[in-house]
């Protein structure tokens, strides 16, 4: 009897149990950074909080003029693709304090210096002996674009920008560390511990030319989160043993016109903890990293945009930068700049340090996680099963259900409350969480034992039917790989044939502006017929159709593509001409097929690219249009896509790196005429007889063909079929031609 009693008293004890275990669980999952956990919670907490920063309550009216100088696509068309020369950074900072700017902020690194193209000529015996010493420094100056700039940061209050990172040098295996670091912005007030801000080993500074003229310096670095959204971002960084500022934090130091920003560290257990830091007689509240939530105030193009072409060309004329703080950066989408954040994917980093640099003139409205967060959360995880342990047991599900809803709203209530009322943020997911599983097992639970009280069935520990699971909390269909996709896309390489030639033909100011000349109207084009750029890289263009945005006729479009290319060069090479410039041919290789594309890259740069066997098809056949003395080749895969267009069938061939053969077109315009599409199908079937190894039907057609469009072609082949009257190819022979270089 005793015993028995004992049982039944250690089964009711026991019986939710699994309710214990699932708090444990979830408090692990909270308070622990396990990486198998960890992950996921910050994905579906970072989900979370994007939602809720987006309904930030409204921002107080900034009291400070921001503008922000874009370097813009139209900068890039008006003044040249980046980089720029520091001449056109000099007369941009030149113009913008003329026009009544206070403050300059570049988001533009400017770590090494700029050559100087009069050095490489005055230095040659013959050119400077022409001129006394006098005249050559006069010259050189005259051409010295980083003094240029040196001189312009004197005239308003400038910050430029550095990056820290952690790359070594793989010839020392030591951190790389460019230009100088001043840190005479911060006082270094840090006890002699290991600090809990972010730490670098390397840097990219400024030019030291600059250092001493800047009116101070700042780090550029973004901080993504674990799914590669920017929601907050650390407002000191230690390098070298010494505490560096933001430069969205340096900024607001300058605007303030307070001499040093003032750390306050705490330590503890052996470390020094950052609480915030001062300026001036204002406090930043941070957590432990010197982080803090960014309050973006809406979707791009909030703070008001201006090209910086606009600047440059004088056509600014209105007082929007009277008394401005003025931030210098990109927007364009080959620049690298372009951030994905709670409010907006794509969005400008420039814009970026605005807004933090808006949200620091007032602190107090900033969202902040407070160190005692993690506290705070274990209580209110113990609160929530504490209270479903007091409502929830003995109820039918129904009465359950409705309570579950109720604590739900209390739960979301309680953490928008702290949000709007308070600017406290804290983790949403694990509170959530907790409440929906507990809400599960007695709402399960309930039914279980009405379901067993109905049927009148005994309940033994055999008949015990646990909770139901939960197999999802949260999901996000909109959510973005920033891993990247494998997608079917065209692609298009384009290289200027004898390009070395022309280079050694021309000095280096007249090949810039040469090249200028050139990839404009090809990038154009390009845009035009809905291309994505890839690339530049010397002399080569490289582009895709097909991605970001979903193209079905991207191997037509790519042609066309290619043939608005070549109308564009006949016209740019009659302008080289007038100029008496040399003049530019292009071969064009086009290949379709399945390729990675997304956004990759390192920590510091990034781009949207595509990588892949495909890809590299595309880059040979570019290579081989001089062999076969066409202008464009494409793929086979291309040519079976793009079946408004008439091809001329080149050849067959195994490219270097391949085994497996690829059979190549030339694809013809869409206004020849009916003798040219006549000859071209005679020529292809003349080259499909030559595959079947019947030469003597393949030679019979081709001397037929007088006015084909390229002797070229025809001189090749009448040498190939000679050679294999003479030498007939084994019996397996797959028709195809061997090329051994790139």
């Amino acid at each position: 009897m005793l015993t028995s009693l004992t049982r039944g008293t250690t089964k009711r004890r026991w019986k939710h149990a699994p309710a214990f275990f699932l708090i444990l669980v979830v408090i692990l999952i909270q308070l622990f950074d396990w990486s198998v956990i960890q992950l996921p919670r910050e994905r579906i907490d970072g989900l979370i909080y994007d939602l809720k920063v987006k309904r930030l309550p409204p921002w107080p009216e900034s009291v400070t003029n921001i503008q922000i100088v874009d370097i813009d696509e139209y900068s890039l068309a008006a003044v040249g693709r980046m980089p720029w020369s520091r001449e056109h950074f000099a007369n941009l900072t030149s113009k913008l304090s003329q026009l009544g700017a206070i403050v300059i902020s570049f988001d533009v690194l400017f770590a090494e210096p700029q050559h100087n193209p009069a050095e490489a000529v005055l230095s040659q015996p013959e050119v400077s002996a022409k001129f006394d010493s006098a005249m050559l420094n006069s010259i050189q100056a005259q051409f010295n674009y980083d003094q240029h700039f040196a001189d312009a940061i004197t005239t308003t209050d400038v910050i430029l920008p550095t990056l820290f990172h952690r790359e070594l040098d793989t010839s020392s295996g030591l951190a790389l560390q460019i230009g100088a670091l001043d840190s005479q912005g911060v006082l270094q007030t840090q006890p002699d511990l290991p600090l809990t801000i972010p730490t670098y080993p390397g840097f990219a500074g400024v030019l030291p030319k600059f250092a001493p003229v800047a009116r101070g310096q700042g780090f550029m670095n973004s901080f993504e989160d674990a799914d590669g959204f920017i929601r907050q971002v650390a407002l000191l960084a230690q390098v070298n043993g010494k505490v560096y500022p933001s430069l969205a934090l340096e900024t607001f130091r300058v605007y303030s016109l307070v001499d040093h920003l003032i750390p306050q560290w705490e330590a503890l257990q052996g470390k020094a903890y950052l609480t915030g830091l001062s300026v001036g007689d204002q406090f930043i509240a941070t957590d432990n990293e010197s982080k803090i939530y960014i309050p973006y105030r809406g979707t791009k193009r909030t703070f008001p945009y201006t090209s910086a072409a606009n600047v440059l060309l004088d056509e600014i004329n209105d007082n929007r930068f009277d008394q401005a703080v003025v931030f210098i950066g990109s927007s364009a989408t080959g620049l690298a700049d372009l951030r994905s954040t709670p409010v907006e994917l794509g969005f400008p980093g420039v814009e970026i340090q605005a807004t933090i640099f808006d949200a620091l003139i007032t602190p107090s409205e900033i969202p902040y996680q407070p160190e005692w967060w993690r506290e705070a959360m274990l209580l209110q995880l113990l609160a929530i099963g504490l209270l479903c342990f007091l409502f929830f047991p003995n109820r039918t599900p129904g009465v359950t259900t409705g309570l579950s809803v109720l604590f739900l709203s209390g739960v979301i209530g309680l953490n928008l409350l702290l949000w709007f009322g308070m600017s406290i943020y804290l983790p949403l997911f694990s509170p959530l969480l907790l409440t929906v599983l507990l809400s599960s097992y007695f709402i399960s639970r309930g039914f279980f034992f009405e379901n067993k009280k109905r049927r009148q069935v005994k309940a033994v520990f055999d008949q015990y039917v646990p909770p139901a699971h939960i197999d999802r909390i949260l999901q996000d269909p909109e959510s973005v790989n920033l891993s990247g996709e494998k997608k079917e896309l065209s692609v298009m390489f384009s290289d200027i044939r004898s390009f070395t030639s022309i280079s050694e033909s021309m000095q280096a100011e007249e090949l810039k502006l040469w090249l200028n000349q050139f990839f404009s109207p090809i990038t154009r084009v390009i845009l035009e017929h809905d291309g994505t750029i890839d690339k530049y890289v010397g002399d080569m263009v490289m582009a895709f159709w097909g991605a970001p945005l979903d193209e079905p006729k991207h191997a037509s479009k790519s042609i066309a593509a290619a043939f608005s290319m070549l109308e564009q060069l006949t016209i740019l090479n009659h302008t080289f001409a007038q100029r008496q410039q040399p003049l530019a041919q292009i071969g064009i290789g086009i290949n379709t097929g399945e390729m990675n594309v997304g956004d990759m890259g390192s920590d510091f740069r990034r781009s949207y690219t595509v990588i892949g066997d495909a890809v590299n098809l595309g880059s040979r056949l570019e290579g081989l249009t001089k062999f076969y003395g066409v202008d464009i080749l494409v793929s086979e895969y291309t040519q079976q896509q793009a079946s408004d267009y008439h091809f001329c069938l080149v050849d067959r061939v195994k490219v270097k790196g391949k085994v497996k053969p690829v059979t190549i077109y030339a694809p013809l315009a869409k206004q020849v005429t009916e003798k040219m599409l006549e000859q071209n199908l005679q020529f292809n079937l003349a080259i499909e007889s030559y595959f079947a190894q019947e030469f003597y039907a393949a030679l019979t057609i081709l001397k037929q063909l007088d006015d084909f469009s390229n002797p070229h072609l025809l001189t090749m082949y009448f040498q190939r079929i000679e050679h294999f009257v003479a030498n007939p190819p084994p019996s397996d022979w797959d028709g195809s031609f061997t090329h051994t270089s790139k």
